[in-house]
């Protein structure tokens, strides 16, 4: 999960209807996200939705609010609902800086650290240990995953597992054309960037690639 780029241009079926899943809306959002889901950071063909950052049950007020609208997958729009309305505001703050996201392939689980304690931390932090680790059912060491929970939770180690690899590459070997494959995964409209960014950090990578993890800063 990283911060995320909110156009200021407001789509005009939010300021002429009721309605807040308009053609326009879609078209913004997918335009803004790189067309990936803002919480999971996978990628959207057909299998996208509109979520409130704020939920329609407890902020029905905010329903058409173009602040409070953004794109994520069916998956992760399911899992937060109603129960994660205090979490980050993924346009405002650098989310990849302040929350530590790593994957431990060992005890198979995903590991979110937060930097700050407090509410909105605490929270975005429970709601990502939902996503990537199920209902946190535990024997022993072991997470138990529903289907759904476990595919979602084996893509992420897919991709991680071969960033991974280029990585550790052009540790051994930092030549350019190792150096382009680590740098051409780091692109905005790539996968997982919030579990990438601290690949780099924990191999003390940051500024060789400090040009291409800026994604949304301000």
């Amino acid at each position: 999960m990283i911060r995320e780029r909110k156009s200021g241009i407001i789509p005009s079926s939010l300021l002429t209807t009721s309605q807040y899943d308009g053609e326009d809306v879609k078209v913004q959002l997918l335009e803004d996200q790189h067309e990936k889901c803002y919480i999971c950071e996978r990628r959207l063909i057909t299998d996208f939705e509109i979520e409130h950052y704020r939920s329609q049950k407890n902020y029905p007020i905010l329903t058409n609010t173009w602040s409070n609208l953004f794109l994520s997958c069916r998956y992760c729009n399911g899992k937060k609902r109603n129960s994660f309305d205090d979490n980050i505001y993924p346009s405002v703050i650098n989310i990849e800086d302040e929350i530590i996201q790593r994957i431990d392939f060992e005890k198979n689980e995903a590991v979110f650290l937060s930097m700050i304690e407090d509410v909105i931390h605490r929270n975005t932090i429970n709601m990502l240990h939902v996503l990537y680790n199920g209902r946190l059912i535990h024997s022993g060491k072991q997470i138990i995953r529903t289907i759904k929970e476990k595919r979602f939770f084996d893509y992420t180690k897919q991709i991680m597992n071969n960033f991974l690899e280029k990585v550790n590459a052009f540790l051994m070997e930092p030549t350019p054309a190792n150096r382009a494959l680590v740098a051409a995964e780091l692109s905005i409209e790539q996968e997982m960037l919030g579990f990438k960014y601290w690949v780099i950090r924990d191999n003390h990578l940051e500024t060789e690639f400090e040009d291409e993890i800026v994604w949304n800063k301000h």
